[in-house]
């Protein structure tokens, strides 16, 4: 049966994006001399991971052109050839008829694009013969329009003084797959927010009962001491008393269920403002080529930080500027090389951008090594233009001068460019900063560059959070890191070696107390019969925390951080409750991380074995669309799947549950196919769990070594489909019932 490739084909397009962006981000780093020695393990797998995908949804120009790409690769890791400027000119012009071709496939599903001249001209790089870049029929239009259509910006629109409308920009494939409507995300938040006060009306109406059910227990004891002959009477209470402790049950139910249903949903929506800077900064590399080459520079570029994560407004309101300072950078900060020689500078100008989070906050530092600001001729300019008086104007102290690039039409250039406009547009910058709360700092010396240091929350909206108390102090821990509360007994708790864990959701979990990871009051971590444990879930982390007390969700506003908290990278902000009572927001990560170093848990010998109604597989491969694949047909079939990106997160998971079968790609980050296999056959408790290997790889030696390692199959994607599949799966889960 052949595959529909409908089902797949948008998460295919996500991935292949993705994967050109990979390689597009390191053959910048290679051009600039960045040692890529272990990233080009990572690029050749996310092209291979790219050809083998094509391949199975018969994508045959795509997979044609990865594999050309591939080759060029590999023989530059083999050292068999270099990166030339012009190779690095083809590479460029292929991965741009890769994304032509996701475009066709989105809207055609076919890859009908001509990629023949492209292939050739890759083959005979690869070869290290001569080769030519292909002329693209529309790329004097793209370069033309290039600054101007993909990165318009706010400054572009006010410096359009033309008054004619520019041309629509063509709409980026993946924006359009994951653009969603920040009105709609917002209004789904305020209605999940409002289920707060049906949880705390819930849970008043649950203490009402509560204390009715003890007042019909007392009065029951008392008519029965005062009456023990009547029947009737005994009876009806003894009705009564049931009737309520029912109702106090179900009412402590719904409780819980609907606190736990609005946090999760509230989890799950707000998860979806919450972006990475490489959103933004992935597509530089490519830009400030391009400006280079237009304006006869060299640069350096690079960027550190960009995975970190921040709200979408503040991503949004910040592209802009980022933009505008970068294209200013490159054009009027950064020399020619010519200039840069007669200044004693190497010819390379270099330009970076480093991103990190500092106490509940982003710090994004953008600088160069040009030519800085020239403090005296922003003097002379600030007098010939009106906006200090000449008198005033030599008591001006080195600060004063370098803000008055942010006054409004403030400008020392005189010249105009289709870069950077009229070199206006500072004042816009410190605006759109400050609109987010944030604030921007320049230190310049001219001669030698330009650092501007902007600070903004990691967050603008309300910070949904659970109060708690440990130690008699107050703290937030953030509702996106919680996935449920607990009411514990002391004797559910696990101890080995004094180590303690959990029980939860099928599975060992560690628990942490917060007053050791803070080291406040450790030796009253025990006291208690009943544990209020927080479930906290960070990325592929899940653990419990330990406190001595919680309320119900609330939304509260972060302030700034005190200035004696900014060491303190275990909390991220402040807020005051009603009574202006101080309470710490803690950041989870760091808390994980301190707790990590507090106890090890051997998770080795606990995993828990529970009664399988069917059999199940693990289907573990870099490619999602590969894994969804895979996971569907053996559903259908009735099975129970679960999946893994990589060897290391499929050996965890077949040391924590029970699995009868795997089914393995070989090429994976991490941990490979290969390595994976050998660590199942050495462990006597895993060797009797089948293998079977479904592979882009097709020489004999690697189908030899993954059987000579125990694999019980092996299927290449070229001859992949659900009939040789499942004939596999059902020959050898029905050849053994594999209990361990």
């Amino acid at each position: 049966m052949a595959i529909d490739k409908s089902k797949y084909i948008n998460k295919y397009i996500d991935e292949g994006l993705e994967n050109t962006s990979l390689v597009e981000t390191l053959v910048f780093d290679i051009r600039e001399g960045i040692s890529v020695e272990d990233d080009l393990a990572t690029l050749l797998r996310a092209l291979h991971t790219l050809k083998g995908t094509s391949r199975m949804l018969e994508f045959k120009r795509i997979e044609e052109l990865s594999h050309s790409l591939e080759s060029v690769f590999a023989a530059f890791r083999e050292q068999r050839i270099g990166l030339s400027e012009n190779a690095v000119k083809l590479v460029l012009a292929s991965l741009d008829m890769l994304k032509s071709g996701f475009s066709v496939i989105q809207k055609n599903n076919n890859d009908l694009i001509e990629i023949q001249e492209y292939s050739k001209n890759l083959s005979l790089l690869a070869a290290n013969e001569e080769f030519t870049v292909p002329e693209n029929e529309d790329k004097k239009e793209k370069k033309s329009n290039k600054v101007s259509q993909e990165k318009q910006s706010v400054f572009e629109k006010n410096e359009n003084k033309t008054g004619k409308p520019q041309k629509e920009t063509k709409k980026d494939i993946k924006s359009e797959s994951i653009r969603i409507s920040l009105d709609k995300i917002n209004g789904i938040i305020k209605s999940i927010a409002s289920l707060q006060s049906l949880e705390i009306s819930a849970k008043s109406i649950s203490q009402d009962s509560a204390a009715l059910n003890a007042m019909i227990k007392e009065y029951s004891r008392i008519l029965r001491d005062y009456n023990r002959n009547d029947l009737g009477l005994a009876s009806n209470l003894r009705k009564l008393e049931r009737l309520s402790e029912k109702l106090n049950s179900s009412l402590k139910n719904y409780t819980v269920d609907a606190g736990n249903s609005a946090r999760r949903a509230y989890d799950s929506v707000i998860s979806l403002r919450t972006l990475p800077l490489s959103t933004v900064f992935d597509s530089y590399p490519r830009f400030v080529y391009e400006l280079s080459q237009e304006t006869g520079k060299k640069v350096h570029f690079t960027v550190e930080g960009k995975e970190n994560e921040i709200d979408k407004n503040i991503i949004e309101g910040l592209s802009d500027v980022f933009m505008h300072m970068v294209r200013n950078a490159v054009d009027h900060g950064i020399e020619t090389p010519k200039q840069r020689i007669a200044a004693g500078k190497e010819e390379t100008g270099k330009l970076s951008i480093v991103c990190s989070r500092e106490s509940g906050s982003m710090k994004i530092v953008i600088s160069d090594d040009g030519r800085g600001l020239d403090h005296e001729k922003i003097r002379e300019k600030a007098i010939k233009d009106g906006f200090i008086a000449e008198a005033a104007a030599s008591s001006l102290s080195r600060e004063e001068l370098t803000n008055l690039i942010f006054q409004s039409g403030f400008s020392t250039s005189g010249k105009i460019s289709n870069i950077s406009g009229r070199g206006i547009g500072m004042d816009v910058v410190r605006d759109s900063v400050e609109a987010l709360k944030g604030s921007i700092v320049v230190d310049s010396t001219f001669g030698k560059g330009t650092i501007f240091t902007i600070m903004v929350p990691l967050s603008i909206a309300s910070l949904m959070g659970f109060p708690v108390e440990c130690s008699g102090l107050k703290f937030i821990i953030p509702a996106n890191f919680v996935d449920t509360i607990l009411l514990i007994n002391r004797e559910d708790i696990i101890t080995v070696v004094d180590r303690p864990e959990i029980r939860y959701n099928d599975r060992i979990i560690k628990l942490y107390f917060l007053s050791h990871i803070l080291q406040i009051n450790r030796e009253t971590a025990f006291q208690s019969d009943i544990i209020f444990a927080v479930i906290i879930r960070s990325i592929d982390e899940i653990a419990a925390i330990a406190v001595d007390n919680i309320d119900s969700m609330k939304s509260v506003i972060l302030n700034t951080m005190p200035s004696f908290f900014v060491n303190l990278p275990v909390f991220s902000g402040i807020v005051l409750n009603e009574d202006y009572e101080m309470a710490s927001v803690l950041h989870m990560p760091t808390v994980l991380k301190i707790a990590k170093r507090i106890k090890t848990i051997d998770m080795k010998k606990r995993s828990i074995e529970f009664e399988r109604l069917r059999k199940s597989i693990l289907v573990v491969d870099d490619s999602r669309p590969t894994r969804e694949i895979e996971s569907d047909i053996l559903k259908a079939e009735g099975y129970l799947v679960d999946t893994a990106a990589d060897g290391a997160q499929a050996l965890r998971a077949v040391k924590t549950k029970h699995y009868d079968l795997v089914c393995t790609d070989l090429n994976m980050p991490v941990m490979d196919g290969f390595l994976l296999i050998e660590n199942i056959k050495k462990n006597d408790e895993l060797a009797k769990i089948p293998v079977i290997v479904i592979s882009s790889k097709a020489d004999e030696e690697d189908k030899k070594r993954a059987l000579d390692l125990g694999a019980s199959g092996y299927i290449i994607k070229n001859s992949f489909n659900n009939h040789n599949l499942l004939e596999a799966v059902n020959e050898l889960i029905e050849g053994g019932n594999n209990e361990r």
